[in-house]
């Protein structure tokens, strides 16, 4: 009975391990798209299309690896904020119609509010 439960310990600390280091994969490409964006684009150009893709691409690579890394709550919601905040500029930069722009607001409201809830649980 022993080594059966030894055997399934030693298994969830291997899977345990696996998604450390996804989660810190994650972390370092977000982090390194992240800094390709500043580098690549121009200073006068961060409120455009091609630089909040980049930021916005890295920062949900940040949030899926604190999450995956199950980093403290308060990180991983902060990480979600500033996705969101990052995704509405670009919502807005699209210049989009009036209707577009406000469901896609409220579609990214709503996905953030889920994802709030669920890194609270």
């Amino acid at each position: 009975m022993t080594n059966q439960s030894e055997k399934l310990t030693e298994q969830k600390k291997t899977r345990g391990g696996r998604f450390q280091i996804l989660g810190g994969t994650f972390l370092v490409i977000g982090i390194v798209i992240l800094i390709w964006g500043f580098f690549e684009i121009p200073m006068n150009q961060w409120l455009g299309l091609d630089f909040l893709s980049f930021a916005f691409s890295g920062m949900i690579l940040i949030t899926s690896g604190l999450a995956i890394c199950k980093a403290p709550s308060f990180l991983t919601i902060v990480t979600i904020l500033i996705s969101v905040l990052i995704l509405a500029l670009y919502i807005w930069a699209a210049a989009m119609g009036m209707g577009m722009t406000i469901l896609s607001y409220i579609i990214a409201a709503a996905i953030t509010i889920w994802l709030i809830s669920l890194t609270l649980k």
